[in-house]
């Protein structure tokens, strides 16, 4: 049931998981097959592939993994507070708001941090070399080049380190560029939570909502992935613990379920909108016609299907105990406690480990030449290798990636969490 904690939270690490998959396919479909991201390959008579039809291409064409960290982050942070305040203990509940607060600054900037010195250190020792040879756009830009000294390299680190956390810029790992907003967003729920502890509960889903829709009608770019999904997920958390809601769902099984399903169903397919080309195939156009309808102006279509697409999702997954029991599956729960490690970790092996098993570790031949101007002219970009290297790397490459998250998660982020605990007992009165 959803008041007991445990599975509460259970599938919440589920599909966690899930989005970590989604994250890491994603990436391996933009290096190497970007045409995933479409509705079907560039031509005039060309038909989708199978993993370009609507739902199936969720795990390649990104965007979802994460939004629903962002939904999550807000469902997560407010759960254990909003529990406190419904047993009426509001100084229990204001403690645990300002220790996760503090908490949660030196748990994502510590474990961050470690992540970009391993990446800047094999930057500096060439690692990266490769991947400015390779015939693949995306993955020769978000290369970091070796700096020409040490002074400049450590002045790089630092830049870094600042930018990341102030703008979300970080050139040796640009994935990290959500960590800003997710911790950002986090404190907003903390801010909150403790200004609704004294509000029943009809004014706080209220606030909650007037919340969402600020954001659902702000035009800047990633309000619907961030800011509209931290106030959804309070919303649903709060629901979730509600006895009469739970109680009113629980007398209607039926229902529920045909309900959950057409939820989860409609989620499935607004975030199977195209990244690009929706006037390339029937079902894309017919959903980019809707679109000027439901959204404001000027905003991103693909991001703001995305956002309501997850909405839907969660809301499904919310209302079937049977969607939260698959999403309990142990291998998934396992997935989802090393989904950081996976974050942190699988952009300096794909932009390294990967690429040398697919274009070579050396990135040799590179002879550059001059012509009569003395201009440099590079050789041809490095092609990558057959279908059978393909076949076997990638697997090999998964493996690698995952029991680097669980080393981890194992042994990083549990020095980083002791760290934190001692940081704490130092600050703390």
């Amino acid at each position: 049931m959803l008041s007991d904690s445990t599975q509460t939270l259970k599938w919440i690490d589920g599909l966690r998981g899930i989005a970590s998959v989604s994250v890491l396919t994603t990436h391996l479909a933009r290096a190497l097959d970007y045409d995933l991201f479409f509705p079907r390959d560039p031509g005039e008579n060309s038909s989708p592939r199978l993993l370009q039809w609507p739902i199936i291409r969720l795990l390649w064409q990104g965007r979802i993994g994460v939004t629903i960290f962002a939904l999550m982050t807000g469902y997560v942070c407010a759960l254990k507070p909003l529990r406190l305040i419904r047993a009426r203990n509001s100084q229990a509940a204001f403690s645990t708001i300002a220790k996760s607060a503090f908490r949660r600054v030196p748990r994502f900037v510590l474990p961050a941090t470690i992540a970009m010195i391993i990446a800047w250190a094999l930057c500096q020792c060439g690692a990266f070399t490769v991947a400015h040879r390779i015939d693949v756009p995306w993955l020769r830009d978000a290369s970091p080049t070796k700096s020409h000294s040490l002074s400049h390299a450590v002045h790089q680190l630092v830049w870094n380190f600042r930018s990341v956390w102030t703008t979300g810029q970080m050139d040796y790992d640009d994935h990290q560029w959500a960590l800003l907003p997710l911790l950002k967003g986090s404190m907003m729920v903390y801010v909150t939570t403790s200004i609704t502890v004294f509000c029943k509960y009809p004014y706080r889903l209220m606030i909650y909502a007037l919340l969402y829709c600020y954001f659902y009608q702000d035009c800047r770019a990633d309000t619907e992935t961030f800011g509209a999904q931290f106030f959804f997920g309070m919303l649903l958390c709060d629901f979730a613990q509600d006895p009469a809601a739970q109680a009113l769902l629980s007398a209607h099984p039926c229902p529920r379920t045909i309900a959950s399903f057409l939820l989860i169903l409609t989620g499935l397919i607004f975030a199977s909108y195209p990244a690009d080309h929706a006037d390339w195939t029937r079902w894309s156009r017919a959903m980019d016609g809707v679109a000027p309808y439901i959204f404001p102006q000027d905003v991103s279509r693909p991001k703001r299907y995305t956002a309501l697409g997850v909405e839907c999702i969660a809301m499904g997954i919310q209302l079937s105990p049977t969607a939260r029991t698959l999403l309990s599956f142990p291998w998934l729960l396992w997935l989802g406690k090393h989904s950081f490690g996976v974050y942190l970790l699988h952009g300096t092996l794909l932009k390294t480990l990967l690429v040398w098993m697919l274009w070579g570790p050396s990135g040799q031949p590179w002879v550059e030449t001059k012509n009569e101007q003395g201009e440099v002219i590079p050789p041809a970009w490095l092609q990558r290798g057959g279908r059978l290297t393909l076949t076997m790397a990638i697997p090999i490459w998964v493996v690698i990636v995952y029991v680097a998250a669980y080393l981890w998660t194992t042994y990083v982020d549990s020095w980083c969490a002791r760290m934190t605990q001692r940081l704490e007992r130092v600050a703390f009165e």
